[in-house]
């Protein structure tokens, strides 16, 4: 009787060996690992990934298959040479027994974000290890691109490639102003020059300072406040004043012979009596000469009246009122061709 227990004994747990076998498997080049079991002949291959341990527990005609791992990819299963797909959880390891596995993948998909800081680009935003991507060169009105910093860039990158890589990526485009000049002309003769950032403020220029008494600027034309992306022109406003020139008073006669020294040279004027010494008579121009005509007209007059006596037509005095407010008036004596 105790015999016969011993021998029971020892064919339970023989039958308990035969239930829990080990397969061992060893990784070639080509990634194709063979497992190997009293009973089983386990064929893996990797495709390209990699395998972490080196055995499969057979238990109960079941068994976990080893999950490998590959840069940039999700493993998704098995698959045999029939195309059958396989989890790595086999509950009949005769299903899979003698048969060729081979790991099926599928390609992380990975974000590229972008912060183009007021530019413009077409842009791919999103990349898997299997693609190369070239970043591209974004565009921004005023500015020059100069390159890209984020991941793995410390200092501004113009040319970034990704190329078998992973993982979420992050881009800031870096910019320089760029600068335009702003060309001022005064009379059409180039006054000055300004260099000028895009969108900054433009001088507002006074080209009054070249002009005479008798000349008012009154700003640009062309005029904008902030630098556009390109050169600008400028072009002073300037209006002149307008003169009348006045002879001296004196009798009608005398006016009458001054007003055809006026017509003799084509000018024109009119008789009127002094406002400030009735009964005497000068000649007066309208408001039409510049103040180079009016000195002109002064010095011709010099030169066609009569200065050496009192005879027609006699002229000591003269004088030119302007539309700026300003007068000037010269005078002569008997016997002086010229004015003061």
């Amino acid at each position: 009787m105790k015999k016969t227990s011993i021998i029971i004994g020892l064919i339970i747990g023989l039958f308990c060996t035969l239930n829990n076998t080990l397969a061992y498997y060893n990784t070639n080049s080509n990634l194709t690992n063979n497992f190997y079991t009293k009973k089983y002949n386990l064929n893996i291959n990797g495709n390209g990934g990699a395998f972490s341990n080196s055995s499969i527990i057979v238990k109960n005609n079941k068994a976990t298959l080893p999950t490998p791992s590959k840069y940039g990819y999700d493993f998704i299963g098995y698959k045999d040479n029939n195309n059958v797909s396989y989890t790595t959880n086999i509950n009949n390891v005769d299903d899979i027994n003698n048969k060729n596995l081979s790991a099926t993948w599928n390609a992380i998909t990975y974000s590229i974000n972008y912060n183009l800081d007021g530019g413009t680009a077409n842009t791919i935003t999103n990349y898997t290890v299997e693609n190369t991507i070239t970043l591209p060169t974004p565009t921004k009105t005023g500015y020059t691109f100069t390159g890209w910093t984020g991941t793995g860039l410390n200092t501004p990158t113009k040319n970034v490639t990704i190329s078998n890589n992973v993982g979420n990526r992050s881009y800031t485009a870096n910019w320089s102003k760029n600068y335009y000049i702003v060309n001022y002309y005064v009379n059409g003769n180039l006054w000055t020059q300004r260099s000028v950032g895009y969108n900054d403020n433009i001088e507002n220029l006074n080209a009054q300072s070249l002009l005479d008494v008798y000349h008012k600027f009154h700003g640009w034309s062309g005029w904008v406040d902030k630098m556009p992306n390109y050169d600008v022109n400028l072009y002073a406003n300037i209006t002149e004043s307008y003169c009348a020139l006045i002879t001296g008073h004196g009798q009608y006669g005398n006016a009458t012979a001054l007003l055809n020294v006026f017509k003799s040279a084509g000018w024109s004027g009119t008789v009127v009596e002094s406002p400030n010494y009735p009964g005497n008579y000068q000649v007066v121009t309208g408001y039409n000469l510049t103040r180079a005509q009016a000195e002109m007209q002064k010095n011709y007059i010099a030169e066609h009246t009569n200065y050496t006596n009192y005879n027609y037509p006699y002229l000591y005095w003269v004088a030119v009122d302007c539309t700026n407010g300003i007068g000037v008036e010269w005078t002569r004596s008997v016997g002086q061709k010229n004015f003061n």
